[in-house]
């Protein structure tokens, strides 16, 4: 019963995607990298300097938005990530990771970017094919 206490502090932190580790990181001095994909190569998402965190959008009401700017018929994760980063949930990162696996995923991510979502100006997109 003990550990529950730990258990809770780790549910916690997956309510928000911008959570107490990502402000530590971010205080230590280090860029935030959102990840939408398993298939994204652990040392890059882990580079001196960097902290990864795997986006999410928990929560999320409505995806209207996000359908709004995407099709129906896509993903609905791939419409909540776009609604939460049209909210301003993503607000916090200094770049994006995406793989060239998901078409879907691609259209979410390139929307972030072309609407103009993250107000950083250093913020970076990058889909690449990993082999």
């Amino acid at each position: 019963m003990k550990d529950l206490k730990h258990l809770y502090f780790f549910e916690k932190l997956l309510e928000e995607s911008y959570n107490d580790l990502c402000r530590q990181g971010q205080a230590d001095g280090n860029r935030a990298i959102g990840h939408v994909c398993f298939q994204i190569p652990e040392p890059l998402l882990n580079l001196p300097g960097c902290f990864s965190t795997r986006l999410r959008a928990p929560r999320t009401g409505s995806i209207e938005m996000g359908t709004y700017y995407m099709s129906s018929t896509l993903c609905e994760a791939c419409r909540a990530y776009l609604e939460r980063a049209l909210e301003g949930g993503f607000n916090f990162l200094d770049c994006i990771l995406a793989p060239d696996a998901c078409a879907q995923m691609n259209r979410c991510v390139e929307n972030i970017e072309k609407l103009g979502t993250n107000p950083k100006d250093s913020f970076l997109l990058h889909m690449q094919m990993f082999l």
